[in-house]
């Protein structure tokens, strides 16, 4: 039976044993900016030369209409992969801004350390 209290990360009075280094989170930042720019040059560079026009299909294929299910189909996957960009460049900043966070609470921290210190001796 849960007592109502809930620590995602471990009880603080306890000590949690939980760290953040601002230095990782910069690193997965920069991660993320590399996925999301291999996305974007997918749906720029690898996806816009792929059209199919009635000539590539032959007289079956222009009456399916199989020309404009096609270039439908590879228009969502560009739509889809620059809302996946948006995605990457709202996460990357998410985790800049953490990281920005987590450095000021140790700068917080080490001024006062330091101001212990200097108060002992």
């Amino acid at each position: 039976m849960s007592n109502g209290n809930f620590y995602p990360l471990g009880n603080a009075a306890a000590g949690s044993r939980f760290e953040v280094y601002p230095e990782a989170l910069r690193a997965a930042t920069d991660d993320v900016y590399a996925a999301r720019e291999t996305v974007v040059k997918f749906g720029i560079d690898d996806l816009s030369p792929m059209v199919l026009r009635d000539d590539d299909v032959g007289l079956l294929g222009v009456q399916s209409d199989v020309v404009t299910a096609f270039n439908d189909a590879i228009a969502g996957i560009r739509d889809k992969t620059g809302k996946g960009a948006v995605q990457l460049e709202r996460f990357a900043q998410a985790l800049d801004k953490a990281a920005d966070y987590y450095e000021t609470q140790d700068e917080e921290d080490f001024k006062q350390l330091r101001a212990k210190e200097e108060g002992v001796n």
